[in-house]
């Protein structure tokens, strides 16, 4: 009889392991698809990561950085919501003359920037520096247009921190 719950003691931590690990392996293969998202925006646009140097200053069109700091500055003051998402992607299609699959890819690569750069604040201020450097000052009103159109989705108005933001955006392209 001691025999026989040990077998069964054996199978049931052997069972609970086995779903343990199949869970993470599941886990694991939902992080390699969104991986997998963030490399195909990045093979669309043309992004390398290089080494010893930030993920930001890798970014070439000005659409993957107005994405990065749209992205960065819906979750300033609060959770992003679908509305403001969407609002995103209007902006991008409207400002940046992009499809609707460019615009999704290009959030998709911001949303990842904003990332690597830890923290919306972090994002905005780097993002910001090296969309100036791509665009200069031409590169402001589309910029305002798709933090226009992301911060107006859903008739939200702007928080203290987003006020901050434009502020800084303001301030970084001189005007």
């Amino acid at each position: 009889m001691p025999f026989i719950l040990g077998a069964l003691a054996l199978l049931g931590a052997a069972y609970f392991w086995y779903s343990r690990m199949r869970g993470a392996a599941d886990m694991a293969g939902e992080l390699m698809e969104a991986a997998g998202d963030v490399r195909a925006a990045a093979r669309r646009f043309g992004y390398k990561l290089r080494r010893k140097e930030h993920p930001v200053d890798g970014v070439e069109e000005p659409v993957v950085a107005a994405a990065g700091i749209a992205e960065a500055f819906i979750s300033l003051d609060d959770l992003p919501t679908r509305g403001q998402r969407t609002g995103i992607l209007q902006g991008l299609q409207k400002a940046y003359r992009v499809d609707l699959n460019g615009a999704e890819e290009a959030a998709v690569l911001g949303r990842w920037l904003v990332g690597q750069c830890g923290a919306p604040d972090a994002a905005i201020s780097r993002i910001v520096k090296k969309l100036h450097s791509l665009g200069g000052q031409g590169a402001l009103q589309p910029l305002l247009t798709v933090l226009d159109t992301a911060a107006g989705a859903e008739g939200g108005s702007l928080g203290p921190r987003q006020q901050e933001a434009l502020a800084e955006i303001s301030r970084r392209f001189g005007v």
